[in-house]
This record gives C-alpha cells, sequence and structure tokens, in this order.
C-alpha cells in the first residue's frame, strides 16, 4: 500500500501537480490506516493522470458530499491480492457544506516536505483540522493530542487562525484547551464552534455558498443517475461454492466501495416473505453458508430441492408476477438501488437466470418462455459470474440432486450465460484462492473501465 501511495505521488509530481496531504500523515507510508485527505489545484486531473501510470489502476473516483472533494481508489495487484489506497481530495478549495474555510492556494503556496510528500505548514493544519472535527462533531482523544502538538509548534499562527474562524470568546476557548491539552469543555461545544464558523463563512460569501450548495446538489443527481456501486451475481449448480467465493470477495473488495451487501437469492426481507417457515429456511440456509465459508469442500446437510411437487399453471403464473414485483419493487428500487447510489459492492447468491435453469427447485409449473420473457423486465447486474466445474466434481461437494441432474443444470447454465451481456465463467475447480483472484480481477477490470468511460479517459 505504502509504495502504491508512493508510485501515485511521484507520478503526479512528474506532470507537475501539486497535491497537499491534510492530516494523518505521521505514520505514512508504513501505516495507512484510512483514506489519505488531500488538497491539489484540481482533482479531476489526478484521474487523468494516474490512468495513464502502468502501475497504477484508477478503479473507483466519486465526487464526495458534503465535501466538495473526488474520492478515488488506486489499486494495484500484489501476487494474487489486489492493494487498494483511497485519496480523498479536495477539489480546489478547502469546502464543506458549501462553504469555502480555506482557499487552495493557502495550502498549495506553503505547504512544506515531509518524506517524498507535502503538507501544511502547523498552523493551518491545525485550523482546517479542527473545521473537520467540529463538522463532524466529533473529538477523541487521539484527535485532541494531535491539534495540541501542532498548536504548540505555531501557537501564534494557531491563534491568528482561531481569530478569523471564531468570535473572539470561543477562539480563546479553544487556544486554552490546545494549550492545555485537556479538550472536554471544547468537545462539549463542537456543535455550536462550527454554528460560529459557518456565520463567519455566510456573513462574507452569500451568493457563493448558494451556488456551491447548488452544485453540490447537482453532483449528488449526478451520482443518483450513474451509481458509483457495483451489483455482481454469482449463479451456479450447488457445490460450485458460491458462499466461500462471495464471502472472500467481499473482504477483498470492501476498500474500493463505501459499504458491502450479501444477499441471498432475492434482496430485501419484503412482507412477502414474513412467514415462519421462510424464516426457519433462512435460518438454516445461513448456517451452511458459515459451514461451507470453513470448509468450502465440506459435506453440507443433504436436502431434495425436488422434494415438493410444481405448482399448477394459474399459482406458478401468480408466483412468477409476485417474484418480479416483490425483486423489481421491494428489493430492487428499494433496497439494492439505494445502495448503489452510496457506493455499495452488492453480491448476490443465486439471481433470476436459477428460475430458468432449475424449474423444480422453485415449484415454477409454467411455460418456460413465460418465464424467459419475465426475465428481460429484471434489473440486470453489472457483472455475472458462472462458477463452472466438472459435473463429478460438483456432485462430489453436494449430493443434494443425482449426477445426472446435476450435469444438465451445468450445461443449461453455461447454455444460458454465454448469452448474456457482462457475464462470465470462471473455473471452480481450481484452488480457492485462484477462483478468488479471477474474479476480483474481472470486478476490477470492470470497475476500471466503467470509471475511464465516465470520465472520457
Amino acid at each position: 500500500m505504502g509504495d502504491l501511495f508512493r508510485d501515485a505521488v511521484v507520478a503526479l509530481e512528474r506532470a507537475g501537480h501539486k497535491l497537499c496531504v491534510l492530516h494523518g500523515y505521521e505514520d505514512y507510508p508504513e501505516h495507512i490506516r484510512s483514506d489519505i485527505d488531500a488538497i491539489s489545484e484540481d482533482a479531476t486531473e489526478i484521474p487523468r493522470i494516474l490512468s495513464g501510470h502502468n502501475e497504477v489502476a484508477v478503479v473507483q473516483v466519486i465526487h464526495t458530499q458534503p465535501t466538495a472533494a473526488l474520492w478515488c481508489v488506486l489499486c494495484r495487484w500484489c501476487g494474487d491480492t489486489p492493494v487498494f489506497v483511497r485519496l480523498h481530495v479536495f477539489r480546489g478549495d478547502y469546502r464543506i457544506n458549501g462553504r469555502v474555510f480555506f482557499r487552495g492556494e493557502e495550502f498549495l503556496e506553503n505547504c512544506r516536505p515531509f518524506k517524498f510528500f507535502r503538507v501544511p505548514p502547523p498552523a493551518l493544519e491545525f485550523a482546517a483540522y479542527l473545521v473537520k472535527k467540529a463538522a463532524k462533531s466529533s473529538l477523541d482523544e487521539v484527535q485532541g493530542r494531535r491539534l495540541s502538538e501542532l498548536y504548540s509548534e505555531d501557537p501564534e499562527g494557531c491563534r491568528g487562525y482561531l481569530a478569523r474562524l471564531l468570535p473572539e470568546a470561543e477562539a480563546r476557548l479553544v487556544a486554552e484547551a490546545a494549550q492545555s491539552g485537556s479538550w472536554e469543555v471544547v468537545r462539549g461545544r463542537l456543535r455550536d464552534l462550527y454554528h460560529e464558523m459557518k456565520g463567519k463563512v455566510d456573513s462574507k460569501q452569500p451568493l457563493r455558498v448558494l451556488r456551491y450548495r447548488l452544485d453540490d446538489h447537482l453532483k449528488r443527481l449526478r451520482r443518483g443517475i450513474q451509481p458509483p456501486g457495483l451489483m455482481v451475481a454469482f449463479l451456479g449448480v450447488d457445490g460450485a461454492g458460491k458462499s466461500t467465493v462471495m464471502a472472500r470477495v467481499e473482504r477483498d473488495l470492501a476498500p474500493a466501495f463505501w459499504s458491502t451487501k450479501r444477499y441471498h437469492g432475492r434482496a430485501l426481507y419484503s412482507p412477502l416473505r414474513w412467514t415462519k417457515r421462510v424464516r426457519s429456511q433462512r435460518q438454516l440456509r445461513q448456517q451452511e453458508v458459515q459451514r461451507a465459508a470453513t470448509n468450502p469442500h465440506a459435506m453440507l446437510p443433504q436436502r431434495n430441492p425436488h422434494s415438493k411437487p410444481s405448482r399448477g399453471l394459474a399459482l406458478s403464473l401468480v408466483k412468477l408476477a409476485i417474484w418480479w414485483a416483490d425483486y423489481t419493487f421491494l428489493g430492487y428500487t428499494a433496497d439494492i438501488y439505494p445502495s448503489l447510489r452510496r457506493s455499495t459492492l452488492v453480491l448476490i447468491d443465486r439471481y433470476y437466470q436459477d428460475l430458468l435453469v432449475d424449474p423444480k427447485r422453485h415449484r415454477y409449473g409454467g411455460p418456460w418462455w413465460l418465464a424467459r420473457f419475465v426475465g428481460q423486465f429484471y434489473p440486470r447486474p453489472h457483472v455475472l459470474v458462472l462458477l463452472d466445474a466438472p459435473a463429478e466434481v460438483l456432485h462430489s461437494r453436494k449430493r443434494e440432486v443425482p449426477l445426472e441432474e446435476t450435469a444438465r443444470q451445468r450445461e443449461a447454465y453455461l447454455k444460458l450465460v454465454r448469452k448474456l451481456p457482462n457475464s462470465h465463467v470462471v473455473d471452480a475447480s481450481k484452488p480457492v484462492h485462484e477462483v478468488v483472484s479471477e474474479i476480483e480481477q474481472i470486478v476490477l477490470d470492470y470497475l476500471a473501465a466503467r470509471t475511464a468511460r465516465r470520465l472520457k479517459s
């Protein structure tokens, strides 16, 4: 991770692009625990510059609010595992909630070298860090200690920034806390202090605040039109190892997103499935998933998914309509799409194609052509992964159906998936770490290509 950050900074320096790391850099590059907060003269140029660097892949770029910043995720492969660095770079000025507290030039013209990158002068870092913690209404012991350290390096400069940000009484209160190292009183008044800071800015630049707030709303709207999240569906015959692979993919790719979610089958525990029977089945399924995560090739308790007869034609058609409404409205519209807007990696174990391959499992007794037609109106995942292996291997892992049925399902999956866009067949007979690595490469390649397309780079 440290080498990736170093190479990114060197690439930016060679392109003549100034970058100033704002805070939390004391242990860089050996220990990078979270996002790297920075400011640059034009953050939108960073993806373009780094995209031309062979060893740095830009897989995510998101305009963030309430800070007017770009959240850039850089990636590099270390063996079979992806490594990420997340840059949170202010776009020109230090702007929060539409208010410019510091101009970008204040950082970039006065920054000082630290190791291989640049950092602000102590007084400016103190002021910017104080604004950030006041905006979040959060200040723990470690952060208070850091503010006191910065204050001790330049007390006069820090008092000058406090006078610029706060009324005299509040500025004196913060200065006393910084000097003594006791932040309890300030910690209890962070909301009031931030209110005073906003008032000072609003009185000097009311029209600019309005314009910036409008810009933030437009960026949020654009994020709704082009959600930065990703939906990946996993298909495969029982025994392919979907649960194990999904758990590892979720863990490895989590740094490239703001959050992650996993579903089994249809998304969202909607009112249509709030029954005791379904809850008990879900609990058994979760137990199987936990066992599979521990030992992907373990023999799980056997059950026959074809033990119950298919429903009649009328009931099958009603059920098909209910499934579509359940997933499209209660699942995707109400749950998955809002998650995608918030940059969530959504992983789904099984998808609508399972009904087409194995209608008996779902007790569907209607015409196949109608089920396929309805499937055209389901929200499509961004990436579809079929975990495939020889039928004998799959059947040896899970013997819920006869070998002949396992072979039939496998061929049906292969035939169906080859016709679908953004679908990939991965050999699940290989060692788990190789399967996971191949899938992660597929997902990250898709992310990088989508990011480049959106940025027109």
